[in-house]
């Protein structure tokens, strides 16, 4: 095989090794239903915040042995929600969120999930 051959093996197999990890995301109507009409209402942050809250599983803010509860961020961009929700611990009465994790719910602007990702 020529020197040729053998760089162009290589570079398919590094190809999708190089890319990086496949994205996890949590789909079907009980973590990221599509069930509002595009003519309904825009939904507020406050609305934003607890339709993210409804779809991430049952346990995952708690309260658990290891989690107190959740802290969420709503921020508007490109048209849409992007919701971001980190797990805490009650220490000492603050929110200690180290080593727990994060996930995120990306809603269009009437509240469809457009994607449910969990953290890493």
């Amino acid at each position: 095989m020529n020197a040729r051959a053998c760089l162009a093996i290589i570079l398919c197999c590094a190809g999708p090794t190089l890319a990086g990890p496949v994205e996890v995301v949590r789909t079907g109507p009980q973590y990221c239903p599509q069930d509002r009409p595009a003519t309904a209402r825009r939904i507020t942050a406050a609305e934003a915040t607890e339709r993210a809250r409804s779809l991430l599983p049952r346990e995952f803010c708690g309260p658990t042995r290891s989690v107190s509860g959740c802290s969420f961020d709503a921020e508007w961009a490109h048209e849409s929600w992007r919701v971001y929700a980190l797990q805490y611990k009650l220490v000492d009465g603050r929110e200690d969120s180290s080593a727990l994790e994060h996930s995120y719910v990306i809603l269009d602007p009437v509240g469809n999930c457009l994607a449910n990702i969990p953290g890493t």
